[in-house]
């Protein structure tokens, strides 16, 4: 799996991550974080503090408490979206009025503690 996650941040510049909770959506950030050489350590679930940064090479967003287009752009994170390389949004909500580009679409199944099921949407 670890080859499929290098294989998509060589190829996209976004990736909108879909899954219930535990999915392993947080799991892939770090895979991808140490891919551009950042601490996995470093790297946690934004679902409280909506977005984190990574050396200001990666933006890592989760919508799931944004309620409307108004919170994402009192967030401020819609500026943020233009000035980063590499984004992972978790739960996306609202893609059309995000203004992405060379977004692909990920949605992961947790089948069991050792097994996930990933579907690709380009």
């Amino acid at each position: 799996m670890f080859q499929l996650w290098k294989e998509l941040a060589q190829q996209y510049r976004v990736i909108l991550l879909y899954g219930d909770l535990w999915a392993g959506k947080t799991t892939f950030a770090k895979w991808f974080a140490e891919w551009l050489g950042i601490s996995t350590q470093q790297v946690q679930s934004p679902t409280y503090t909506y977005l984190n940064i990574y050396e200001n090479k990666l933006l890592h967003i989760d919508m799931y408490r944004l309620t409307s287009l108004e919170d994402t752009i009192e967030k401020w994170i819609l500026d943020q979206i233009s000035d980063f390389s590499f984004i992972l949004i978790e739960r996306p909500k609202r893609e059309a009025d995000l203004g992405l580009k060379n977004a692909i679409k990920m949605r992961i199944k947790k089948l069991n503690e050792a097994q996930r099921e990933v579907d690709l949407e380009i």
